[in-house]
């Protein structure tokens, strides 16, 4: 597994033997709009990298703290949009029904889909379910 970002409030990395883009997201509140936008572009940066095409996203948001106010969607539609497009498939763990709901909602709202779940080997065998493009 190659490390692509780590920061304060996301953690990077890329396993080209099961063709997963791992983001984490750590506990660590965001403490500014500014600093939202300044550590998101730090991932699609870091994403830059990576062949999406060929490759499937599973985003660890267990233990983001909880935040829905109108300024923080705003400020991380567009962000979080560019980091999921272009992956073959996009796999979500979360902590929470509320977590799960709101995820839902920004599938919607993106139109990007997104398998959610509590349980991190279902969201597993989802992705390695993926076929590969040649």
């Amino acid at each position: 597994m190659i490390e692509l970002l780590r920061n304060a409030h996301f953690i990077v990395t890329v396993d080209r033997t099961t063709k997963v883009v791992r983001i984490t997201r750590t506990a660590e509140p965001f403490e500014s709009l500014e600093q939202i936008q300044q550590e998101c572009l730090a991932v699609t940066d870091a994403l830059a990298m990576v062949d999406r095409s060929a490759m499937s996203l599973f985003l660890d948001i267990r233990a983001a703290p909880g935040r829905n106010d109108p300024k923080f969607e705003e400020a991380t539609l567009r962000l979080r949009t560019a980091a999921v497009r272009g992956f073959g498939r996009v796999a979500v763990l979360v902590g929470t029904s509320a977590g799960a709901l709101q995820v839902r909602r920004h599938s919607r709202e993106d139109g990007i889909d997104r398998m959610i779940s509590d349980s991190e080997d279902e969201l597993l065998a989802y992705l390695a379910a993926v076929p590969r493009r040649r």
